[in-house]
């Protein structure tokens, strides 16, 4: 697949590190001759220093090859105005991002105007994961995958008698021919080694067969109760802030935002009608006191600074605050997030991981879904050709955030262990963390075969 991404920024450039392959010809675009560079030297891409706005170099480029166009710009008018003009010369896709709401409120519009294929915000996504975590994290959950036996369900750990205190390793002792796939710990998901305890108030992810599902689900609590979230503080009232704010405050719930920019805060007086809108610094000690900071029931930090958003979240878990999340852009600070007991979502993999679900074709990915916007889960058909498909589990060096969780083949539900070799046409039942996504991609597209660009 040839892939042109226009805009080397912290997206295009994960996005491009995402995508490369030996399947995939990526070519890369900025302007700044630093950026490309850089990309040059790390990555197996054609990367050129060039103006987007100049058509000359698509034509140079043959764009009517190329199966996709990633306009990731920072800059929206620039993003339409390419996609416009690429899509005008011939490629065959082209997805824009567009972060401002006015574009939003017009999607449509947008799209018939300026024929784009898909419309990309990724403030929007975030918003609606950070939503989903505060909100919908522990409503009915049932996933079914498209093989004709397995499941997942969400349960309370409480609810299985003996099973709080006690070890993954024996959880079989609880869950007859069921799985934890995943532990959500203080809205926190961790993968459930074996040496694991089991504590009180985890959320476990089972996977099993659909009958066995059938069974257990009248017998417990899968309605794992959320937080009852009445009240919301949102520090910063940037585009992240703004698409939240109006998802919660639509949903019902009282929301405060801070912002220190003056004029922001008047535009989104305006645009938002039921929400509070506060002028100051969020970084001010005095004013979280005195707007009530430990009276909310949940506390969002979705400034542009990812250390401010790390910070203002510990200062909410001091006072209190049962849920708190941090938006954040840099992987580098999960593993101190994770210490320190802060929940971050980042939005560069929840977008990147999107747009790899959007322009690859996966055709061996029978069905995935995001998991409390930390970790995917996809059921994968095992190819022939597949540089996996032949080894033994423990042959293959899966990246530390994925787990294969159960293999079905002929009929039959496997647990798979580090002797288990994979066959054509398995379906493997994959858990893997947003930032693991992209190199379990690669594994799964590597093939036997070696390919040679042309």
């Amino acid at each position: 697949m040839r892939i042109m991404i226009i805009g080397a920024g912290k997206l295009g450039m994960k996005v491009a590190a995402s995508l490369v392959s030996p399947d995939n010809y990526i070519t890369l675009i900025d302007i700044n001759p630093k950026v490309i560079q850089k990309a040059s030297n790390e990555m197996d891409v054609l990367a050129i220093a060039a103006d987007a706005l100049e058509a000359d170099i698509y034509d140079d480029l043959n764009i009517r090859q190329y199966d996709y166009v990633l306009a990731l710009m920072d800059n929206d008018e620039k993003n339409l105005v390419v996609s416009c003009v690429v899509k005008k010369l011939g490629c065959k896709k082209v997805v824009a991002r567009l972060r401002g709401p006015e574009y939003m409120n017009h999607q449509e519009l947008m799209k018939d105007t300026f024929n784009i294929d898909q419309v990309l915000n990724p403030d929007m996504l975030v918003s609606h994961e950070i939503f989903n975590y505060l909100i919908n994290q522990h409503k009915d959950f049932n996933q079914f995958f498209t093989g004709p036996t397995i499941g997942m369900l969400e349960v309370r750990a409480e609810t299985i008698k003996g099973m709080v205190g006690d070890r993954v390793l024996n959880a079989s002792n609880y869950l007859e021919n069921m799985l934890i796939v995943s532990i959500s710990r203080k809205g926190k998901l961790i993968i459930p080694k074996s040496h694991v305890t089991i504590e009180e108030n985890d959320v476990l992810y089972l996977l099993g067969k659909k009958t066995d599902i059938a069974k257990i689900s009248p017998f417990i609590d899968t309605k794992v109760e959320g937080t009852n979230i009445k009240k919301v503080m949102i520090m910063g009232g940037g585009k992240t802030g703004f698409y939240l704010g109006k998802l919660l405050s639509d949903a019902g719930i009282s929301v405060k935002i801070i912002e220190k920019d003056l004029e922001r805060c008047e535009y989104l007086a305006e645009k938002l009608s039921n929400v509070l809108v506060l002028h100051g610094d969020a970084t001010d000690m005095s004013l979280l006191q005195e707007e009530n900071l430990a009276s909310m029931d949940a506390f969002v930090s979705a400034t542009g600074y990812d250390e401010d958003n790390i910070i203002l979240a510990l200062t909410a878990q001091q006072y209190g605050v049962k849920e708190v999340l941090a938006k954040t852009s840099r992987g580098n600070y999960s593993l101190l997030m994770d210490k320190v007991g802060v929940n971050t979502l980042n939005t560069l993999e929840i977008t990147t991981s999107y747009i790899l679900r959007l322009v690859q074709s996966r055709s061996f990915v029978s069905s995935s879904f995001f998991l409390q916007g930390q970790a995917e889960v996809l059921e994968v058909i095992a190819q022939p050709d597949m540089m996996i498909t032949g080894k033994m589990l423990k042959e293959l060096d899966f990246p530390k955030g994925v787990l294969v969780s159960l293999i079905y083949r002929n009929n039959t539900t496997i647990v798979p262990t580090g002797n288990t070799r994979i066959q054509p046409n398995d379906r493997l039942i994959f858990f893997s963390m947003l930032s693991d996504v992209p190199e379990l991609e690669r594994m799964l597209r590597a093939t036997k075969k070696k390919l040679f660009r042309v």
